[in-house]
């Protein structure tokens, strides 16, 4: 009804949304070093898996610090190197192919490089994207030759006093006496402000943080009776209680889960060449949802996904019903290692194999260690202790699972089978009526050879008797073999879900360059990296065992320096916005120690101590003052812009799942129903239920930030663009929902003042402001002036609800 009509209130149109506060800056194109970390993330993993291995194997003999002579004064093993350029000047103009001699060299335009023949087009488009992309270039280490005393190698001093490296002790809270002070978060927190004379913000109102904690932890708005009931709760307890029940919400493992699904990449279709759907990828999701709701300790949920095939045993005493539901949640659990992407029409099947264990690896080491040990890949790390043979010990954990069910021409990932009694009893019954069905048909068969027997008065039947037998008896016999095929193909199924399980335990020798067809003559014993190892000693891996449990069991052991570190940190950053340690995914020697690194230590610490709870974690972090401050500019704005020493709180900009839900609870449209396969946008599902397509990403999922998943998410990016601004004011959901919040407004028995109360509640949080009420009632003034005769207040009202959801008060979170 108001897609059509336009209102001419331009004085009432502008003043509200300055109100709102709608954006529309242009996002400007940023240097490498301003990349935001997902674009960061992009850009270092293209460099790592598409450049430097062209750079290693082409490049390398005639410009680097290894070759015998360095060919025209080129290095380019180097970021410096490369830069600075040969001979002939710099070889590299970052954005400009066309002004740069690397772009010419390789076409063959001038020089002509690698001399021994040109490359492949793909592996010139790859050099030629990355060039106009910015050429960005993680390598930062200086030359080998500058750098003599500052090796990163298993025993260099860097590596063995790297702080993230170190066990993780409980740290002694600051003996620092204040009434602002809830929580020994507060006190680490106040200790670090007082060293600059600093104080905390104020407390957040009720409204900003009864909103901050249900967005936080269920991804949904308020309700008013919700907001109403926090209001009347005086007493000191009053926001735990708000804490405990969000945590008891099945909204909960929906919100947070889908934090775990970023880090892990979960979609709902294979993306890469072949784009297949993954019917059962849906399960693990479901999975992912419940086990938060249960608060599934931590250690178990890593382990679970890594090697809960594995498990069955433990598993075995317990009630065949609570043994049946263990083992299928264990082996769901372990579809994290499969719905990666993956190249399922590679004609090379040992590479397709390797490509495979190295996503897996790369998804696994970032999002539990905190560490990009997949750049071990082709060479020794460049930055961190990891070297070659470290990752393919690591890979020969992952080559001994079976994660793909054939090597055909375009593969099939494994899916395995659920285990069910009840599956069972009927599919034994079903048996029972093919059996009996089979056995009337060959009875009818063997009856009508007898007759033709009788009838030839021979030893032998014609060479086709079906050939021969009467119509009415060809007719019976064809209608019990239909009958009988109805019957198998109704055969009951199993429910089966992606999943691993145990391949042939398997050694893999280093590959020179990444090269899988240039293997070492050694084989490397499966394992983990060295220096984490002296740290904490992987439990031996039995010669007839893949070791992805060891691998688990050492992930998650109490002592493990980074597990912790990494998940503790992850959950700060999901209430604030930021994480402590600011490269969430990367904890190697390239990271700074954090601000506050204490306090780091102590939460995970905490984390680890009281049972590896996330629920418990989210509660400590929540009842602090910490958490509770208010997130207006404060004084201390322009000498802290990036808020590390956590004065105040961070203003956040809800993620496409939140602010998409949020739209459709203005409407009262969103159907709450939990798990179940994808559904398309058109269904008012929570969004963390639509179909996720790598090649085909939905529309409203990349306008707002969600990025490409087929690799590891350590933290959305968050722009403003214009066409944010203009989906919030134009998509079809938005008017549909602006109309069904509109004629409740209507509907109800209320002046437009108490209308607009009740707007503002549910759709910020807050009731209006005196100045919010007085530029409200104008707009709907001004609006039914200008409206046709045909037209009726619905559309004045929709329109006033329409530029709200449009404003930055109802898509931000103060």
């Amino acid at each position: 009804m108001g897609h059509s009509i336009r209102l001419r209130f331009p004085t009432a149109v502008v003043a509200m949304l300055l109100l709102a506060g709608v954006g529309t800056r242009v996002a400007p194109s940023l240097p490498a070093k301003d990349l935001s970390p997902a674009n960061r993330q992009q850009e270092e993993r293209f460099f790592e898996t598409r450049i430097r291995p062209i750079l290693h194997e082409h490049c390398y003999s005639c410009h680097s610090e290894d070759a015998k002579i360095v060919r025209g004064g080129l290095y380019v093993d180097s970021r410096e190197g490369l830069q600075r350029g040969g001979d002939s000047g710099p070889a590299v103009v970052p954005g400009d192919a066309a002004a740069s001699l690397f772009s010419d060299a390789v076409k063959y335009e001038s020089l002509e490089m690698p001399p021994k023949g040109k490359l492949p087009e793909a592996v010139i488009d790859d050099l030629v994207d990355w060039i106009e992309r910015g050429a960005f270039d993680p390598r930062t280490e200086p030359r080998r030759s500058d750098a003599a005393e500052t090796g990163h190698g298993l025993d260099s001093p860097a590596s063995q006093t790297h702080w993230s490296f170190q066990p993780v002790a409980l740290p002694q809270v600051p003996d620092t006496t204040d009434a602002w002070i809830q929580s020994p978060i507060d006190a680490f927190v106040l200790q670090k402000l007082q060293t600059r004379n600093w104080q905390p913000a104020t407390a957040a109102d009720k409204y900003t943080l009864l909103r901050r904690a249900t967005f936080d932890l269920t991804g949904l708005p308020p309700t008013s009776a919700e907001i109403a009931n926090f209001l009347a709760d005086d007493s000191s307890n009053s926001f735990a209680r708000v804490v405990d029940r969000l945590l008891a919400s099945s909204a909960y493992g929906e919100r947070w889960g889908r934090h775990w699904l970023d880090l892990v990449r979960y979609a709902d279709t294979n993306g890469a060449d072949e784009n297949h759907k993954m019917p059962n990828a849906w399960r693990y999701r479901d999975w992912v949802f419940e086990m938060h709701n249960r608060d599934l300790p931590l250690d178990q949920f890593i382990t679970h996904q890594l090697a809960g095939d594995l498990l069955d045993e433990s598993t075995k005493q317990l009630d065949p019903e609570t043994h049946e539901r263990r083992v299928r949640d264990r082996l769901t659990a372990t579809g994290m290692l499969v719905i990666g992407p993956k190249m399922l029409a590679e004609q090379d099947k040992a590479k397709m194999q390797i490509d495979i264990i190295d996503e897996q690896i790369d998804t696994v080491s970032r999002t539990m260690l905190g560490m990009t040990v997949a750049c071990a890949r082709c060479h020794d790390h460049k930055f961190d202790p990891i070297s070659a043979p470290d990752y393919y010990a690591l890979a020969g954990i992952f080559a001994s699972t079976r994660t793909m069910k054939n090597q055909n021409f375009v593969s099939e990932w494994m899916e395995r089978d659920l285990p069910s009694q009840r599956t069972a009893e009927l599919r034994t019954a079903h048996q029972q009526k093919i059996d009996a069905a089979q056995q009337s048909l060959d009875q009818q068969i063997a009856a009508a050879n007898d007759a033709l027997l009788s009838a030839a008065d021979v030893d032998k039947l014609p060479e086709k008797p079906e050939t021969k037998y009467p119509e009415a008896t060809k007719q019976a016999i064809e209608k019990a073999r239909e009958q009988l095929k109805t019957l198998t193909e109704a055969m009951p199924a199993f429910d089966s879900a992606m999943a691993v399980e145990e391949g042939t335990p398997t050694n893999l020798p280093v590959h020179l360059r990444g090269n899988h067809l240039s293997p070492a003559e050694k084989e490397t014993p499966r394992g983990v990296p060295a220096r984490l190892n002296q740290v904490v000693a992987l439990p031996p891996i039995p010669t007839d065992e893949s070791g992805r449990l060891q691998l688990a069991r050492w992930l998650t052991d109490a002592d493990h320096p980074l597990t912790g570190r990494v998940m503790a940190n992850r959950v700060w950053m999901w209430h604030f916005g930021q994480p402590l340690m600011r490269s969430p995914s990367n904890f190697g020697l390239q990271s700074d120690p954090p601000l506050h690194r204490e306090l780091l230590d102590w939460l995970t610490r905490r984390l680890i101590d009281d049972g590896w709870s996330l629920k418990r974690m989210h509660r400590l972090i929540m009842l602090s003052s910490t958490y509770q401050m208010n997130s207006l500019p404060g004084p201390h704005e322009e000498a802290d812009p990036e808020n590390e020493f956590l004065s105040r709180q961070n203003r956040r900009r809800l993620e496409v799942e939140p602010l998409r839900d949020a739209i459709h609870v203005a409407g009262d449209s969103l159907d709450r129903r939990l798990g179940g396969p994808p559904v398309g946008s058109e269904q008012p599902r929570r969004t963390v239920y639509l179909t996720i397509n790598r090649a085909a990403l939905l529309d409203l999922l990349s306008t707002f930030d969600y990025v490409e998943t087929a690799n590891h998410i350590e933290q959305r990016s968050v722009t403003t663009v214009p066409n944010q601004a203009l989906f919030l004011m134009n998509s079809s959901l938005v008017h549909q929902q602006a109309e069904r919040l509109a004629k409740q407004l209507l509907d109800a028995e209320l002046n437009d003042v108490q209308r607009i109360e009740q707007l503002w509640l549910k759709l910020h949080g807050r009731p209006a402001s005196e100045q919010e009420v007085e530029l409200s009632l104008k707009f709907i003034a001004d609006g039914m002036l200008h409206l046709p005769n045909e037209s009726g207040p619905q559309a004045v009202w929709a329109s006033l609800c329409r530029t709200l959801i449009a404003g930055s008060a109802f898509s931000y979170v103060d």
